[in-house]
């Protein structure tokens, strides 16, 4: 037992590629997430242009109407209690209780509010107006920014972390975007491993920063039928705060965090809140031509777990890499 304590002690560190292979093998079913272990990708700061970028052109009536219609997704039951009224840019879950309805996530704008979650509620057979709870899993707009809508109508109760509560009351840490709704004022405050309780479903939150000082990742049942699932949804993909090594091993360790206890709870099911990291969209498709009795296209089993050690290895490369380059 001393012996292996000592080979594991004096081991070789991994290089950044090492950790960006391993994370890549871990998650090799979860494509959407690759870009994270390109060791050669540029440091991104969120609300940023690349330097010499020209502002953008003004789009034309018909070419907004155009891209509105390209990013319509049919709103889908996924499972038996859970929903998605999103689009291809960006997720908002519905989860069904037996008291009402807890929704992540508010899409960018009051626009979209309407036209995606509400109209998507309503099509579904739901009432938006059993909405109970908002979760919005971190303060940038692209999650928070439909939450006017729905507040002033619906009424639910905002939900996010107290450093994102703190971020958006900051007006220099705020991100803004002229795409962007209004931010939420603060109302529902949790600290990690809070749980949010409505009739029969329990969801669990985690403060896991990183993406931002308080991105939230959710674990909460599903149901398909007779089988119970497990969903871990995590709350900010994404290294948008340039390159900052302390800040990305920060996300590093929530992913370790997280993925530990996902596999405490059995998660099964990997989500994200955007379509393009977790594969929703194809996903959907495959599940309108889902035979009976065969397996969930949501499902993946323990492989699920993929996900979170892809996140973990591939944003410690990221890590080192800044480290090697300061070598």
């Amino acid at each position: 037992m001393l012996a292996l304590v000592s080979t594991s002690a004096n081991a070789k560190p991994l290089t950044s590629q090492e950790l960006a292979d391993k994370g890549l093998k871990a998650g090799e079913n979860y494509p959407g997430l690759h870009n994270l272990c390109d060791l050669s990708s540029r440091f991104r700061i969120a609300g940023s242009r690349p330097a010499g970028s020209t502002k953008k052109r003004e789009l034309s009536a018909e070419e907004r109407e155009k891209k509105r219609q390209g990013a319509y997704v049919e709103p889908t039951r996924v499972f038996d209690n859970l929903y998605f009224v999103g689009n291809r840019s960006v997720s908002s879950w519905a989860i069904q209780t037996s008291d009402g309805i807890i929704l992540v996530d508010a899409l960018n704008n009051n626009d979209q509010a309407e036209r995606y979650i509400e109209d998507g509620l309503i099509k579904l057979g739901l009432n938006p107006k059993d909405i109970k709870y908002l979760i919005i899993t971190h303060g940038h707009g692209d999650h928070y920014g439909g939450q006017e809508y729905l507040v002033n109508k619906f009424h639910p109760k905002v939900v996010m972390s107290d450093q994102d509560w703190n971020m958006l009351e900051d007006p220099e840490q705020m991100i803004q975007n002229p795409r962007w709704g209004k931010p939420p004022k603060r109302d529902v405050t949790i600290n990690d491993r809070a749980t949010i309780s409505l009739g029969d479903t329990n969801v669990m939150l985690f403060v896991t920063p990183g993406h931002t000082p308080g991105t939230v990742s959710l674990i909460f049942p599903v149901q398909d039928g007779e089988t119970r699932h497990h969903v871990g949804l995590w709350g900010g993909t994404g290294l948008n705060f340039g390159p900052k090594e302390d800040r990305i091993r920060e996300y590093a360790q929530s992913a370790e965090n997280f993925e530990k206890a996902a596999e405490h709870h059995n998660v099964d099911v990997f989500l994200s809140n955007h379509p393009r990291r977790d594969g929703s969209v194809e996903k959907m498709q495959n599940l309108q031509s889902r035979a009976p009795d065969t397996k969930h296209p949501f499902v993946d089993g323990e492989d699920a777990l993929g996900a979170f050690q892809l996140l973990h290895y591939c944003t410690l490369a990221q890590a080192e890499r800044l480290a090697e380059r300061d070598q």
